[in-house]
């Protein structure tokens, strides 16, 4: 439980626009807080994201907010439902949604190593709301054990929530920080440290903290920018992982996005594989034909050595002799 402040916004038993008590502070983030409260009217509980003071008169920060409601588009149960904003009369904004029970991932990081067939099924889960936003062309860019929920500490029942620097790739989408680097360095894939973020980033940050989980400590990435830069670029050390864990990560963490699982039904479809034969999941799957892979287009070096060359024909008289072979 974190302990309220005397400078929170909000204390426990305060009344929201005649409606929220609210109950605790849950979490304390860079450009807001969240709060538990109870509808008086309904009786349900809810969580309320509200911007910090600070920021409330930054139309950055509030345009932010309300991309962050518009996720509420997304219907699937592994994705946090949001409602909408709304403002105090002393213009505070705030943001509700429902209030998941259960522990996040990032407390069951601290209590130690997870299982990894419990690991197995919260990606399944987690995975199917990823496709459910990506269906939307939306990328949450900053997947981390804090950001997961497990409902009533059932790891079928994860939840994603907090997708307040979500990237929406919607043709001519506006976005605050869609060219910068968003996330958290532990568990952020390799590209987004230059701004480049799509689905795959996605995938890559969801197996980075399944092996944290698994490991019961976050990746140590160096002391300084350049050690963490440079080891990015690096595999994860999947040594000791049981199989097919081990498989699934090495799969989703490759630091080239290309050679990654491209997308979260494709992170199902090696799941299916797993559970219909452990053992299918330990070589890796063929790469897919040259014209789907169509994100990241190879250089003409190495598509010429991927291209399979016909012999030459034997030129005519009327062609001068000359070869017409490629070079």
């Amino acid at each position: 439980m974190i302990t309220s402040q005397p400078g929170d916004l909000f204390q426990p038993g305060d009344l929201l626009n005649n409606t929220y008590r609210i109950e605790m502070l849950l979490g304390r983030g860079g450009t807001s807080n969240v709060y538990k409260a109870r509808s008086e009217i309904s009786g349900n509980l809810v969580a309320i994201k509200v911007l910090k003071q600070e920021f409330s008169g930054n139309e950055d920060f509030t345009v932010l907010m309300a991309r962050e409601e518009n996720i509420r588009e997304i219907r699937h149960d592994a994705v946090v439902r949001y409602s909408e904003n709304h403002r105090t009369p002393d213009g505070h904004i705030y943001l509700l949604m429902d209030y998941i029970d259960g522990p996040g991932l990032d407390k069951k990081l601290k209590q130690g190593p997870m299982d990894a067939a419990d690991l197995l099924i919260i990606c399944r889960r987690v995975a199917e709301g990823l496709k459910a936003a990506h269906a939307r062309n939306i990328v949450h860019r900053d997947l981390s054990p804090d950001n997961i929920i497990l409902r009533d500490g059932n790891p079928a029942q994860a939840v994603i929530i907090d997708f307040g620097i979500a990237k929406d790739t919607n043709p001519g989408a506006q976005t605050i920080v869609g060219n910068e680097f968003a996330g958290k360095y532990s568990y952020a894939a390799p590209e987004q440290l230059s701004g480049n973020t799509d689905a795959r980033a996605d995938i890559y940050s969801l197996g980075a903290l399944l092996l944290a989980n698994f490991r019961g400590a976050a990746p140590s990435l160096g002391a300084n920018p350049m050690e963490v830069v440079e080891n990015k670029q690096k595999p994860l050390n999947t040594e000791g992982l049981p199989t097919p864990f081990k498989q699934l990560i090495e799969r989703m963490c490759d630091p080239d996005p290309d050679r990654r699982l491209g997308s979260a039904a494709d992170v199902l479809t090696f799941l299916d594989r797993v559970e219909n034969d452990p053992n299918a999941a330990i070589e890796p799957e063929p790469a897919p034909p040259a014209d789907e892979a169509t994100i990241i287009v190879p250089n003409a070096a190495a598509a010429a050595k991927k291209t399979p060359q016909s012999p030459p024909k034997k030129p005519s008289k009327a062609e001068g002799g000359r070869s017409k072979a490629p070079i």
